[in-house]
């Protein structure tokens, strides 16, 4: 892969739509580091879409961005029907929660069921989309939450609930994976460990142009070939200079740095340690 594969695109931010909700105190942790460095380091990853881009990955950034005033966003597009892009879930982990408190609050919520079941059959239950979460604690007890509306809109809004209940209770981290005992062996204060279902593509796209969302950190897209550290100066996003002159500047842009062979691929996986 090189450089000349890369979208590189300055859209408005109102034709940037969301898949998933954000979490607000994120939002205002990057809005300070916008307003104190001046520069969008990392641009969001999204899909077109007709008019609309659809966010795979960025919502934090798409959001932060609005909250400064910025009329446009530097976004990288890739082709959501590629098959190296895969589509997972994240997992959340929950540390320090009171169940007690937490499963009373799911039980007042309308349209869901929550039952005691054995961890193969809630796992077959997600893989089969039968159940919109289940709930695997660290006692080994493994519940499934079903949903009596099959609309994928109203089990999404339901969804949210479900994780509103335990939103700022405790300490919450996303996992990719569902082996409790390892958790435990990681974590001595795991509380529960939140399971999702796996989406689908289409599914991810109904939602987002339908203005439906799911919760915080549940999807997670690996991309191939992100963009990073691409430093985009806020003032050309904040600017009401029209878009072909912004996108003509970017443009300009990529192909001096390819010129001064400042963009480098690395096809290995990194890790970063200034996130």
């Amino acid at each position: 892969m090189n450089a000349k594969e890369l979208t590189l695109r300055i859209v408005p931010l109102s034709d940037v739509v969301l898949h998933e909700k954000v979490e607000l105190r994120r939002v205002e942790n990057l809005v300070e580091h916008l307003r104190a460095d001046r520069f969008l380091k990392n641009p969001p990853i999204v899909a077109q879409f007709d008019s609309k881009y659809v966010v795979l990955d960025g919502a934090t950034r798409v959001t932060a961005l609005e909250k400064i005033g910025c009329r446009d966003a530097a976004v990288q597009v890739v082709d959501y029907d590629a098959p190296d892009i895969i589509l997972e879930t994240w997992n959340h982990m929950l540390l320090d929660s009171g169940l007690q408190t937490l499963f009373e609050a799911w039980g007042r919520l309308p349209g869901l069921r929550i039952e005691a079941t054995a961890l193969d059959n809630a796992l077959q239950s997600l893989d089969q989309r039968e159940s919109i979460a289940a709930v695997l604690l660290a006692d080994g007890q493994v519940f499934a939450m079903g949903a009596k509306d099959e609309a994928l809109e109203q089990q999404a809004r339901l969804l949210n609930r479900v994780v509103e209940a335990y939103e700022g209770s405790g300490e919450l981290y996303r996992v990719a994976h569902t082996d409790v005992e390892r958790l435990l062996a990681e974590h001595g204060r795991l509380s529960a460990l939140i399971v999702f279902p796996r989406y689908r593509r289409d599914e991810i796209r109904k939602l987002a142009l339908g203005g439906s969302k799911l919760p915080m950190g549940v999807t997670r897209h690996i991309i191939p070939g992100r963009a990073l550290r691409i430093n985009c100066p806020l003032e050309i996003l904040e600017s009401e200079r029209p878009l072909g002159e912004k996108n003509a500047w970017l443009d300009q842009w990529i192909q001096d740095k390819m010129l001064e062979r400042h963009i480098r691929y690395y096809q290995e996986p990194v890790f970063l340690f200034d996130e």
